[in-house]
């Protein structure tokens, strides 16, 4: 056997593994993102009651409610969900329980596309085909665009980064096309 096929079966071998890992973690994130929005709904749709047992809760000296605005301050929501004075703290927390929810499928969604890659890497003789590029791409956008939710700078050097690598990757395909076209 070839140490090229050697190398080929070892790529195809971590890529099984990759595969069955990345596998897990969409099972997880689509449970999770399942969990959380129907939490998130119960949370709503209790909002008369838990926000009474709040307002009881700061009378016995539980908690300070300007504590409790500061804990959910500085997140992106503030300005669109959060009202100046928390008027209903079971909306909130609703709200905050549905908006991870919705990141766990956005988060299941770029595993799905990186799981495709692993798959096609498994079941190819090489790393550098079409279809593997292809959902890199996507994968890469994906991850590019929840990376900037949390911050600009990281986010941009993030999508820098994954853009380098899909470069190689688009380059060892052009590569390969070449290679497969001379034999």
């Amino acid at each position: 056997m070839s140490e090229s096929n050697v190398k080929i079966e070892k790529i195809q071998k971590s890529s099984n593994v990759a595969l069955i890992l990345v596998r897990i973690t969409k099972i997880l994130c689509i449970v999770m993102s399942v969990i959380a929005i129907v939490c998130g709904c119960l949370i709503i749709g209790m909002k008369s009651y838990i926000d009474q047992e709040f307002d009881k809760a700061a009378e016995e000296g539980a908690y300070a409610k300007e504590e409790l605005e500061v804990l959910l301050d500085g997140g992106f929501l503030e300005n669109i969900l959060v009202p100046e004075n928390i008027e209903s703290i079971a909306m909130t927390l609703g709200v905050y329980v549905i908006v991870a929810g919705i990141m766990l499928i956005c988060f299941a969604v770029v595993m799905h596309f990186v799981g495709k890659v692993f798959q096609n890497i498994k079941e190819s003789y090489s790393p550098f085909r079409p279809e593997i590029v292809k959902n890199l791409k996507v994968a890469f956008v994906l991850i590019t665009v929840l990376v900037l939710q949390s911050s600009l700078l990281i986010g941009a050097v993030v999508g820098f980064s994954l853009w380098c690598v899909f470069q190689i990757f688009e380059y060892g395909c052009e590569l390969q096309r070449q290679s497969d076209e001379t034999l």
